[in-house]
């Protein structure tokens, strides 16, 4: 008994819906109405004046039309509205309408007004069935300031949902968009486009496959490879996620940072960037150029931290087996710190460094700039220096506890060496050969270096020195002072692999 109660229930509703869809269309009013009656039974209806027709919460006016019955179809001429429950209205002045299917196409200067957006064209199909308006000819939909353009369309006034394609344009006061397919949402004042697009708001210039536009937040999400063009600046990644209004967002895939006002360029699979006060965090790999003055520090490492303070001066830390390149020096360390204001490069833990034909070694270092150009060298605790000879099997070898080394025109100039001092020097004759070593030890020990070579030593107190014979083939080492040059950084290890625009 139940499920026939079910059953005639659904049965019920279905038939309602039914009748619903099939309402035939009522005659309201019309000034003058000829009646014509065929011999098949069809009944003409021509209407004159004020003519207002209605089907279900529909209500059509016009100057004049003609309703075929059975047919449940009319045809109108001039003047003509079509209210939708009162959230919809269509004028135009030519109009077909098929009572059963709940559909009519009108033309000649048509408008569709909804609370949000007013919609321009030519020619448009309404589905009441589906609250669809659809237009195939160059069309207009205006919001407020906003003015989009497009080949074709369509515009559910239900959910108000609109899309568009085909050479879409639109303009607003604050952004100007073009691409192919567009959704645009206006009672969100949202756009999600679906096809290649280019995005102009103020100074900044954007492109990417597919994406949203949030306008109300100025919010973009944008995929397939996005790029933005900015005044200083340079962004791409394969999806971005941005706000416009306060100039942040985080970068994935094939990203890259390119900040003139700020001197750096950075690129890894994922950024998470702001633009002032700077703040950005940048994972595994990340690759980083800092402009200098005539120069250009590249550098590797696993994860990039930048921040910005109140002066503006910023702190760009790089972790994680980092490795960097100058024309003049180069190093690898698990933590490169550089601080803008203080100009300084640190770098720990046990660090090396190569300058020219010399390496360096120590448990921490410290670079100090003046003016970006290198000024002064600190090394902390276990300092070695290794440098090759004119016989390059030998290296002249320095180790004490705390260096300090001065740089002229960025070319390492002298270094003073402290506590336990130690020195190997190797002595090559003219032609090469290796005839002997020096080996001493002081409390301290200044070297002097000229093209990249060890030009003189001077050593002080409790000073020990003696004169060793070359004998053997195998060159000797102080200890730690083993060179691993096979290491030294190049420029082209540096920079991040050459991406190909997507397709």
């Amino acid at each position: 008994m139940k499920k026939a109660i079910l059953f005639c229930v659904a049965l019920f509703f279905s038939t309602l819906h039914s009748g619903w869809s099939q309402t035939k269309v009522q005659i309201i009013r019309s000034d003058t109405t000829d009646f014509i009656k065929g011999n098949d039974g069809g009944q003409t209806y021509y209407l004159k004046g004020n003519v207002t027709l209605q089907q279900d919460v529909a209500l059509m006016y016009c100057d004049s039309a003609v309703l075929y019955r059975p047919q449940n179809t009319f045809e109108a001429y001039g003047n003509i509205r079509v209210r939708q429950a009162d959230t919809v209205l269509i004028t135009g002045e030519r109009l077909t309408y098929l009572g059963d299917q709940r559909t009519f196409t009108i033309s000649e200067q048509v408008v569709l007004k909804t609370p949000s957006s007013r919609l321009a064209t030519s020619v448009l199909k309404y589905d009441r069935n589906t609250s669809t308006a659809y237009y195939l000819t160059r069309s207009t939909l205006e919001r407020k300031d906003l003015r989009i353009t497009s080949d074709l369309g369509q515009y559910n006034t239900e959910y108000e949902l609109v899309r568009l394609r085909g050479n879409v344009v639109a303009i607003d006061s604050a952004f100007e968009m073009t691409t192919d397919t567009l959704l645009y949402y206006p009672n969100k004042n949202k756009y999600t486009f679906a096809g290649p697009t280019q995005f102009i708001k103020d100074s900044t210039l954007l492109f990417c496959s597919k994406g949203t536009y949030s306008a109300d937040v100025n919010l973009l999400e944008l995929f397939g490879g996005a790029q933005m063009l900015a005044p200083k600046r340079y962004i791409a990644a394969d999806s971005l996620y941005y706000s416009l209004n306060s100039e942040d967002g985080t970068l994935h895939g094939n990203a890259t940072v390119a900040d003139s006002s700020e001197g750096f360029v950075l690129r890894s699979d994922f950024i998470d960037y702001k633009k002032s006060p700077v703040f950005v965090d940048a994972f595994s790999p990340v690759f980083y150029e800092q402009s200098m003055e005539e120069d250009t520090i590249y550098a590797k490492g696993d994860t990039l931290v930048i921040r910005s303070s109140l002066d503006t001066s910023k702190t760009v830390h790089l972790f994680g087996q980092t490795s960097f390149f100058s024309e003049d020096f180069q190093g690898i360390s698990p933590h490169f710190l550089f601080g803008e204001a203080e100009e300084e490069l640190v770098l720990y833990p046990s660090p090396t460094l190569w300058s020219g034909n010399s390496e360096f070694g120590a448990d921490s270092t410290v670079l100090k700039l003046v003016n970006n150009e290198l000024d002064s060298l600190y090394m902390l605790a276990n300092v070695t220096i290794a440098t090759k000879t004119k016989d390059s099997l030998y290296f002249d070898q320095t180790t004490g506890n705390i260096l300090k080394g001065n740089f002229d025109e960025n070319s390492m100039k002298s270094v003073r060496i402290d506590g336990n001092a130690q020195a190997l020097l190797h002595n090559v004759s003219d032609d090469g050969a290796m005839e002997g070593s020096n080996k001493s030890s002081c409390s301290w020990m200044k070297i002097t270096f000229h093209e990249d070579a060890v030009e003189k030593i001077k050593m002080a107190r409790d000073v020990e020195a003696n004169y060793i014979p070359n004998k053997s083939s195998s060159p000797e080492w102080l200890p730690g002072c083993q060179t691993i040059f096979d290491q030294r950084p190049h420029k082209t290890s540096l920079l991040a692999p050459i991406v190909s625009d997507p397709e």
